[in-house]
């Protein structure tokens, strides 16, 4: 903690702080050992490692998936619920699909309970065609080296973890899909995240027209607009409202990562 913390930085219900990148990773590595994953560090961020975790299906047609957290330091749920998420699943349930995670993308934000990360760069922008010349942030670089593999990885879907720390009441989501109108994917996702939070009116998010709680096809520069490019199936980015209960958001992060997977086997069929 710096002599003037963030405001961006909380008690979680079972202990600890939001900000415990150590606590994370320990919790993790018995996940990890646990459920059969394996890990591989993609790069290093200064002296942090940039870490995907992959777990084998069965079945080698089963869906393949890619779920990415913690791209902004201040918006601690995403990676918080994906690990409640993942360390609580019914491992027949993660059989059924090949899934590959990015736990934690900007430690060092994360730490902080700041959005960029040590450099001052924004690790969700500066992605693919519609990066607006905006440079990528190291750790964007890291990722666009795997551009071909994280494609292959999220081929059936892309799930990407998010706050909105202007919120203190809706939740929301940025939804891709290759459609002309939001389809059972994106209401999948909304549906769960509403289990939580009212969903946002219809109006703007940051300069985004929302509509029935989503913002739809918007090719930002993201993270999860780029996979799109690298021609996975639908991509989604979940908002939960950064100023409500820590809890309560960890929890809604959990739900939508299970509705992301189940919805993919349902679709396979």
């Amino acid at each position: 903690m710096t002599d003037d913390p963030s405001p961006w930085i909380w008690d979680l219900p079972d202990g600890g702080r939001s900000n415990d990148a150590d606590a994370l990773q320990v919790r993790w590595k018995a996940v990890r050992e646990a459920g059969g994953w394996q890990a591989e560090v993609l790069g290093c961020i200064g002296d942090d490692p940039l870490t995907l975790l992959q777990r084998p299906a069965a079945d080698p047609a089963a869906p393949r998936l890619l779920i990415a957290a913690g791209f902004h330091g201040e918006e601690p749920a995403g990676p918080w619920g994906l690990l409640r998420f993942i360390g609580g699943a019914d491992p027949a349930l993660l059989d059924r699909v090949h899934l590959t995670l990015l736990p934690l993308v900007n430690p060092s934000g994360f730490r902080a309970g700041r959005r960029f990360n040590d450099w001052g760069e924004n690790p969700n922008r500066g992605f693919g065609l519609h990066a607006g010349g905006i440079a990528p942030s190291r750790e964007g670089r890291v990722l666009m080296a795997q551009a071909a593999r994280l494609g292959q990885a999220g081929r059936d879907g892309v799930l990407s973890c998010h706050e909105d720390i202007k919120q203190a009441t809706f939740g929301y989501l940025y939804s891709l899909e290759r459609a002309p109108a939001p389809g059972a994917f994106s209401r999948t996702l909304l549906a769960a995240n509403a289990r939580h939070f009212p969903i946002h009116p219809d109006g703007e998010v940051d300069g985004c027209p929302v509509r029935g709680g989503i913002v739809f096809n918007r090719h930002d520069g993201s993270f999860e607009a780029w996979t799109m490019e690298l021609g996975v199936a639908r991509a989604a980015c979940v908002e939960t409202p950064g100023q409500a209960d820590i809890g309560q958001r960890v929890a809604a992060q959990a739900d939508m990562a299970e509705a992301f997977v189940r919805f993919a086997i349902a679709a396979a069929g």
